[in-house]
């Protein structure tokens, strides 16, 4: 008996990237695997199917690719990319239209340079004769309502890899037909791309509809391109290294160990080592252990690059142990892979210890605006450059928390200080590491920019 083709999508949390595993009379490919890559062989096993390809769309920045991680597990699959970047690993160097066959599946590969020059998106059709192509794996060159970032490459190129983006689109994509489905890398909530929508499939000719991008000319695609300002965050160029090199694979690894309050204390002390607290916002602000870091479970997965460097190593603070996998997968797919281990019974050790705990009070946002009318109190705005310049509370000042850790040694003020974010997750981060660097006089919002703006308080532009 035949089976059908099947595309089941892998959400990775936080950084919002889509994985996908696709099979046809039990061959398979995946596309773009996390690094936490069980899923695909336990995908695989289940519907008794063997993964012949894995492929990648391109060398990502924003995430480290899990291909090397899904070959230790299935070691026959061959890891396949672009020719026009030089990896160190992979067994295929995939050519602008080079096809596969794969169960009844006929898949081409269609290099679309712009947001990188190996970007690679891979087209599928299940007629004998691969006419009619039937869905795209697209990569970020093509999202939903969106189009790729084309400032990572080299912002002195920034106009060229715009074009190139613009012909890819309408050159190669727009070509392949209305009909077509497409399935992005990336879902709503991603840094690589301005204003993903919450669908994580489209078609070709919605898009083509509907998407303000492909609707522009091409002089009003690079132009708009230029002015685009996104988030770029420190930890971009260590993924890139991993993903030219290929990242460790992780089963090589020591996993993170449970820590006694005495070991927890000592790893506390070391300058390169950091304490990630994942409990909520809320019970952070009201009790911490000093000089930890609140990187919340709920905001782990979009931050912890924002913050974090390499070279450091980690431990955790859990509200349950039942948490450390979820928490050690958003760092690892961030490439922060050195997660020594995780507090013992959490906070609780520590307080029923006797050992010294601190908090940061908290403001309402009418405070807020009685202390800023009263200029007591001065509000530092911890979003990125570009959400500050669309609309922020007068006499703010901008201090984006992707460039906090560096900056806030230096930071003096002198007077009381808010730090303020759209909800409050980023705004506590930001007030953990200025306390981190010894700065006591922070005050957090009970609400964060958008409590501000629901009660139509005053801001500019």
């Amino acid at each position: 008996m035949s089976s059908p083709m099947r595309i089941t999508t892998i959400r990775s949390e936080g950084i919002s990237a889509l994985s996908y595993f696709v099979s046809s009379e039990q061959q398979g490919i995946v596309i773009d695997p996390r690094r936490d890559a069980s899923i695909y062989n336990e995908l695989a096993l289940r519907e008794d199917v063997e993964i012949l390809y894995i492929f990648e769309t391109h060398r990502n920045e924003d995430y480290v690719i899990g291909s090397l991680e899904l070959q230790s597990m299935v070691p026959n699959a061959e890891i396949g990319h672009s020719d026009a970047t030089n990896f160190h690993y992979g067994e295929l160097s995939l050519a602008d239209g080079e096809t596969f066959k794969v169960g009844k599946m006929h898949i081409t590969c269609l290099n679309t340079p712009g947001h990188t020059n190996d970007s690679m998106c891979y087209i599928i059709s299940d007629r004998e004769d691969a006419s009619e192509p039937i869905v795209a794996f697209t990569g970020d060159t093509l999202f939903v309502n969106e189009v790729g970032r084309t400032d990572f490459v080299d912002m002195s190129k920034h106009a060229l890899m715009s074009q190139k983006l613009y012909d890819s689109l309408h050159g190669k994509i727009l070509q392949l037909g209305d009909g077509v489905i497409i399935h992005p890398g990336h879902g709503a909530g991603s840094v690589c791309g301005g204003a993903i929508g919450d669908r994580e499939f489209s078609t070709i000719g919605f898009e083509r509809s509907n998407n303000v991008w492909l609707k522009m000319s091409e002089d009003d695609f690079i132009e708009s391109k230029i002015k685009q300002e996104l988030t770029l965050a420190p930890y971009f160029k260590h993924c890139e290294l991993l993903n030219t090199k290929g990242p460790p694979v992780l089963s090589a690894g020591v996993a993170p160990q449970e820590l006694d309050l005495a070991s927890f204390e000592t790893l506390l002390s070391n300058p390169n080592h950091v304490v990630l607290d994942t409990r909520s916002p809320t019970e952070f602000l009201n009790r911490q252990i000093p000089r930890t870091i609140s990187m919340s479970l709920t905001n782990m997965g979009l931050i912890a690059g924002w913050i974090l460097k390499p070279s450091q190593s980690i431990s955790l603070i859990l509200r349950n142990r039942e948490y450390l996998g979820e928490a050690w997968s958003y760092l690892v797919r961030l490439g922060f892979d050195n997660v020594v281990g995780f507090l013992e019974n959490g906070i609780t050790s520590w307080i029923e210890s006797g050992r010294a705990t601190t908090s940061i009070k908290t403001i309402s946002i009418d405070d807020l605006k009685i202390q800023l009318d009263n200029r007591t109190l001065l509000v530092v705005d911890v979003r990125e450059s570009h959400e500050y310049k669309l609309e922020h509370i007068k006499d703010s000042i901008s201090l984006p928390l992707t460039r906090l850790v560096d900056t806030a040694p230096s930071l003096k003020f002198d007077r009381t200080i808010a730090t303020l974010c759209p909800s409050g997750f980023r705004s506590t981060t930001a007030a953990s590491i200025l306390s981190r660097n010894d700065i006591t006089n922070i005050l957090a919002p009970s609400e964060g920019f958008k409590g501000w703006t629901a009660r139509g308080l005053p801001t500019e532009e």
